[in-house]
C-alpha cells in the first residue's frame, strides 16, 4: 500500500508499523489514522505473527493535531462525528487485533498516543517518554480512548489524570500499569524484538485463542457458567493440531515445529 504518514516494514514474521509525521510530533489527523486502519486490515490477513508499532522522531504521538481538529470543529455536525469516529475505529481495530501487538514509546506519547499504548496488548516505553491526558486544558475530554486507558490503569487512577490533565513520566507509567517494560531510548527497538521473539516462540493460534479468552472473560463475574466457557475454550483449544504438536514437543524434549 501506498502511504504518506506511516511506513511498514516486515522481516522475520514481525511487522513494524511507524507513525512518520515528525515534523508534528506524530499527531493524528484523519489521512494518518486512515492509513493506519488499512495497514491493520492488511497485516491481520498477512503470514505477520507479531505486529510493533513505534514513532519517527523525538516523539511516539503528541495526541490530536490541533490544527485538524480546530478545522474539522468549524465544520458540519456530520464531518465533526465521522473525524471522531475515525480514532474510536483505529482503537478497537487495534484492541481486536488478532495478533500480538507491542506498543514502543518514546518522548511525547499525549492523549491518541497513549490511547494506541493502551489498547495494544504490551506496552514498552523509554525513560525519556512522558504521558498525559491534557483534553481538559483545551476544553475536551480523552473521549475515544477512554474505554483503553481505564482498562489499562484503573477507573481510580483515570479520575485523577482525566480530570487534571497532568503530565507523567515513564516510571509512574509503569508503576500504574500503563507500561509493561522500561529501557533506555536507544534499545527501545531491540526491547520491542526481543519481546517479540519471545512471543514468536508460542503457538500463533494459542496467542490468537489467548487474546481472545482475555476479551471474553475480562470483567466477568466468576460464575458456573464462566467455569463452562473457560473449560470448552481448552477443551477446543487442546484438540488442534497445533496443541498436539505443542505437547509432543514437551514430551519429546524439543522446539515445537508451528506451522
Amino acid at each position: 500500500m501506498k502511504t504518506e504518514f506511516i511506513t511498514i516494514s516486515q522481516t522475520d514474521n514481525i511487522a513494524t508499523l511507524t507513525l512518520n509525521r515528525p515534523d508534528k510530533r506524530n499527531a493524528m489527523h484523519g489521512p494518518l489514522i486512515m492509513e493506519c486502519q488499512q495497514a491493520l486490515r492488511l497485516l491481520a490477513e498477512s503470514p505477520t505473527r507479531v505486529l510493533i508499532i513505534n514513532g519517527n522522531g523525538e516523539n511516539f504521538c503528541a495526541g490530536g493535531d490541533i490544527g485538524h481538529m480546530q478545522k474539522i470543529a468549524a465544520g458540519s455536525k456530520d464531518d465533526n462525528y465521522r473525524d471522531a469516529q475515525l480514532l474510536a475505529d483505529l482503537l478497537y481495530q487495534l484492541y481486536q487485533f488478532p495478533k500480538p501487538t507491542l506498543v514502543l514509546a518514546h518522548g511525547m506519547t499525549l492523549g491518541g498516543g497513549l490511547g494506541l499504548v493502551a489498547a495494544a496488548d504490551i506496552a514498552i516505553a523509554s525513560s525519556n517518554a512522558s504521558f498525559g491526558l491534557p483534553e481538559v486544558k483545551i476544553g475536551l475530554a480523552p473521549s475515544m480512548i477512554s474505554p483503553y486507558v481505564i482498562a489499562a490503569i484503573g477507573e481510580r487512577m483515570a479520575h485523577y489524570y482525566f480530570l487534571t490533565g497532568e503530565r507523567f513520566g515513564a516510571e509512574q507509567a509503569h508503576r500504574i500499569g500503563l507500561i509493561h517494560q522500561l529501557t533506555d531510548e536507544t534499545t527501545l527497538m531491540s526491547a520491542g524484538m526481543s519481546v517479540a521473539q519471545i512471543l514468536l516462540q508460542n503457538s500463533p493460534l494459542a496467542l490468537q485463542s489467548a487474546k481472545q479468552l482475555m476479551r471474553t472473560v475480562a470483567k466477568q463475574k466468576i460464575t458456573v457458567e464462566l467455569a463452562q466457557q473457560t473449560s470448552e475454550h481448552l477443551a477446543e483449544l487442546r484438540a488442534t493440531p497445533e496443541a498436539q504438536e505443542g505437547l509432543r514437543a514437551f514430551m519429546e524434549k524439543r522446539k515445537p515445529r508451528w506451522v
